[in-house]
C-alpha cells in the first residue's frame, strides 16, 4: 500500500522503497501528484494543471509537455498490477486520482479521528480519538510548498483543525488532573508553531501547577524573547497578568487570605473586562448556571493536600492524590459550583450553600469520599473556607 505523509516532512513511501526522495529533481512531477492528492475527491482539467505548473509562462506546447510529466509520474508511481488501473486516471480532458485503489494519507486519517471525537459525547470516548490525531499532526500540511496560492487555504485549515483538537485534548487533560500531558502536548505544539501564544499559556499554568516554577519562568522568558525580536511586542496583556498572578501565588506560602487578595486585585479594576475568546465561552457557560449559584451566599474553598516522606521523590504519590480528589470533587460538588487546581498540591472551589456550616459540611463528606477510595500513601488534607465578599 502507497503510504503518503503530508502533515510536516513529505513523503511517498511504497513498501519499503521511498520514491519522494528525488523530489528536486522532479519538481514538476511531485507538484502534480500534490495537487491531485489534495483534490483527490475531484478531477482537475488540463488547464488547471498547465496554470497550476507554469502560472506565468510556460513551455512551446503545454499540453504535451503534461502529458510527458503525467507518463513520469506514472511510471514513477508503478500502480500494482491487481488494482486494474493506475493511480491516475484521465477523462474527458480532465485528470483525477483514483480512489478505488488503497492508500494511506495521514491527512485523511487525521481528520478521520477528529470526526470520530465529535461523534461521542464524554471525555472518555473523545480521548484516544482526540490524541491519536495530535499525534498524526507533525507540522503544516505540505509545507515545503507553502508558497503555492492553491496549498495555502488547505494549510490553514489543517492548522485550524489542529488547534482546535489541541484545545479540546488539553481541556480534557485539565478535568483529569494530567498535568505531564498537558505539558507534552503544547511541547510538541511550540516545536511546530513557536510562536503560539496559547500554547505557552496551557504550557506554564500545567507547570506552575506540577511545582516547576523555575521552568515555567524559564519558557515564559522564551517566549518574550521570541516575540520582541520577531515582531517587536510583547505577550498579550492577558497572558502578563495571568504570570504575575502566578508568580505572587508561588513567592510565598498560599492561604486562604493571600489567595482573595490576588483575586480581588485582578478584578478591582474599573474598566470592562477583556478577555479571549476561549474565556469569554467559559464566563458565558458559567453565567448560564449563575441561577443556580447565586440563590446563595458563595463560599471559597481551599483544599490543601500533603504527603510526607515521599520515598520516591518525584511526586508522583501526590499526583495520585491529587487526581484521587480531583475525581471526589467532580462527583460530589453541585452543577452551580466551580473548581480550579491552583498548585501542585491545592484545590480552588467556588461552593453556593445557605450558610458556611452548610459548606464546611460539604467538604467534610469530599473528605470521606476521598478516605473510603483512596488506597496511596497516607495524605493529610486542610481545609479552609471563605465567604466572597467578607
Amino acid at each position: 500500500m502507497m503510504d503518503i505523509r503530508t502533515l510536516g516532512k513529505f513523503t511517498v513511501t511504497i513498501g519499503d522503497r521511498t520514491i519522494s526522495d528525488d523530489f528536486t529533481r522532479s519538481n514538476r512531477v511531485w507538484k502534480i501528484f500534490k495537487y491531485l492528492i489534495t483534490n483527490r475527491h475531484k478531477t482537475a482539467t488540463v488547464e488547471t494543471l498547465i496554470e497550476i505548473l507554469w502560472p506565468e509562462s510556460g513551455p512551446e506546447h503545454p499540453e504535451k509537455t503534461l502529458y510527458t510529466l503525467i507518463s513520469r509520474l506514472r511510471k514513477l508511481l508503478n500502480a500494482p498490477s491487481e488494482s486494474g488501473g493506475q493511480y491516475i486516471l484521465y477523462h474527458h480532458d480532465s485528470y483525477g486520482w483514483n480512489s478505488n485503489i488503497a492508500i494511506f494519507l495521514d491527512v485523511a486519517e487525521f481528520e478521520s479521528q477528529i470526526k470520530h471525537a465529535g461523534g461521542v459525547g464524554d471525555d472518555k470516548a473523545k480521548l484516544p480519538y482526540l490524541k491519536l490525531a495530535a499525534d498524526i499532526y507533525d507540522g503544516d500540511y505540505l509545507g515545503e510548498s507553502a508558497y503555492e496560492m492553491w496549498i495555502l487555504p488547505v494549510t490553514n485549515y489543517y492548522r485550524r483543525l489542529y488547534m482546535r483538537c489541541v484545545t479540546e485534548l488539553s481541556d480534557i487533560y485539565s478535568r483529569m488532573g494530567a498535568q505531564d500531558e498537558i505539558i507534552e502536548l503544547c511541547g510538541k505544539v511550540i516545536s511546530i508553531y513557536p510562536y503560539e501564544e496559547s500554547a505557552y499559556v496551557r504550557l506554564i499554568q500545567a507547570l506552575y501547577i506540577n511545582g516547576e516554577e523555575n521552568e515555567a519562568q524559564r519558557h515564559y522568558r522564551r517566549y518574550c524573547e521570541l516575540v520582541k525580536k520577531e515582531f517587536g511586542a510583547q505577550p498579550s496583556e492577558e497572558f502578563q497578568a495571568m504570570m504575575k498572578s502566578m508568580k505572587n501565588a508561588s513567592d510565598s506560602e498560599t492561604d486562604i487570605v493571600g489567595i482573595k487578595r490576588i483575586l480581588d486585585g485582578e478584578l478591582a479594576k474599573n474598566n470592562a473586562y477583556f478577555c479571549s475568546v476561549d474565556n469569554f465561552a467559559h464566563i458565558y457557560q458559567l453565567d448560564k448556571r449563575a441561577d443556580e449559584r447565586m440563590k446563595f451566599p458563595v463560599f471559597l474553598a481551599l483544599v490543601t493536600m500533603m504527603i510526607e516522606n515521599d520515598d520516591a521523590g518525584d511526586g508522583k504519590a501526590l499526583k495520585t492524590a491529587m487526581v484521587a480528589m480531583r475525581q471526589c470533587l467532580m462527583r460530589t460538588l453541585r452543577r452551580g459550583d466551580v473548581i480550579s487546581q491552583f498548585s501542585k498540591n491545592q484545590f480552588l472551589l467556588m461552593l453556593s450553600a445557605r450558610l458556611l456550616n452548610d459548606a464546611e459540611m460539604a467538604m467534610k463528606r469530599i473528605q470521606r469520599l476521598f478516605g473510603g477510595e483512596y488506597t496511596g500513601k497516607p495524605c493529610a488534607i486542610s481545609v479552609d473556607i471563605s465567604q466572597v465578599g467578607n
